[in-house]
């Protein structure tokens, strides 16, 4: 029993071995056939030109075939050797740039970040390739969600969510934010970034065919809503004396603002959006601005970052990155609002 034991051992191990040849020799061979000399190869490789014939032999023999044709002053590949040289050279190709990359990757620094899917989209992204490029060795990877931050050991190392900042006072006529930033405030770092400031966005072809707009006849028109601010439309128009009690047959519902962007872009109706998210549509002229009145809500674009990890190398260089980029692309002061 113990013999049939040890047979099957035996043949599973033979079953999983792979057959491969000496591996310590395919570093001379790949020199050799690259250079096509043993003595070339083995100043590359720092040995003499013995170990070199000796590593050949060792393959050949082990192949059962011979790899170079020898002659009085040269050597050439013979066509097993061309063969066997082309896997060889891949192989070792392969292991180089594998090595290269992890070792790279024990330099580089994580950095998660959790932010508004809209303003990921619309404004982060198209900027972060200017963080890279000055920190090269910090990787970015972005999570988009609208909900609550958690921070921990599973959760980001930093989150940019917009509402309301504690114990700073909102006038209660602004437009409602009913987005939560986070579940605890302890511990937590505030950094506003800018303030929530919204705008009404259509078609430039409705400007051009109905000219300029009033809010009264903006509420008459297709309502472009946003399923995570659903009191923006009602908050804008009483903020600019209109009172709307229900929707016009027309009007959408969309899950993001970038979606409600799209929409208003397509003709379906006039959206109420972040002038944040909405900026580089209207500069490219493929928005329009329905009416000429921004109105600020009650909240905020914030940073917030764990008080623990303010210090962390790549976490203070993205804040002081993020900080630098806002106040560079937004230093237009918010516009009246028109009566």
């Amino acid at each position: 029993m113990h013999y049939q034991k040890s047979c099957m051992i035996r043949e599973a191990n033979a079953m999983t071995k792979r057959p491969l040849p000496p591996l310590s020799a395919l570093h001379g061979f790949d020199a050799a056939a690259r250079h096509l000399s043993f003595t070339k190869a083995a100043d590359e490789l720092f040995v003499t030109q013995g170990a070199i014939s000796r590593q050949i032999r060792q393959l050949e023999e082990h192949l059962g075939v011979p790899l170079f044709r020898r002659f009085t002053r040269r050597i050439e590949l013979t066509d097993a050797g061309e063969e066997f040289h082309s896997v060889v050279a891949g192989v070792l190709d392969q292991l180089s740039n594998v090595t290269q990359r992890i070792k790279r990757r024990q330099d580089i620094d994580i950095l998660t970040v959790s932010v508004l899917p809209s303003f990921a989209s619309a404004w982060l992204m198209p900027r972060l390739y200017l963080f890279t490029e000055k920190h090269p060795r910090i990787e970015v990877r972005l999570h988009t969600s609208i909900d609550p931050v958690v921070f921990g050991s599973s959760g980001p190392d930093v989150a940019i969510r917009v509402g309301r900042v504690p114990g700073k006072h909102y006038d209660r006529n602004q437009p409602r934010v009913e987005l939560e930033m986070i579940e605890n405030w302890r511990g937590i770092h505030i950094d506003e970034l800018l303030p929530d400031r919204l705008v009404a966005i259509c078609t430039p072809r409705l400007i051009e065919e109905r000219g300029k707009l009033t809010p009264r006849e903006i509420a008459e028109l297709p309502l472009i809503h946003t399923t995570s601010r659903r009191f923006a439309w009602p908050d804008w128009l009483q903020a600019h004396g209109v009172s709307r009690g229900t929707r016009s047959e027309n009007s959408l519902e969309l899950g993001h603002f970038f979606m409600s962007i799209q929409a208003a872009g397509q003709g379906r109706g006039v959206a109420i959006v972040p002038d944040i998210i909405a900026n580089e549509d209207l500069e490219m002229g493929r928005l329009a601005v329905a009416y000429e009145s921004d109105v600020n809500s009650a909240g905020d674009y914030c940073l917030l970052i764990p008080d623990n990890d303010l210090d962390h190398p790549p976490v203070k260089c993205f804040r002081e990155w993020l900080l630098e980029e806002i106040a560079n692309s937004f230093r237009r002061e918010a516009k009246p609002v028109e009566a």
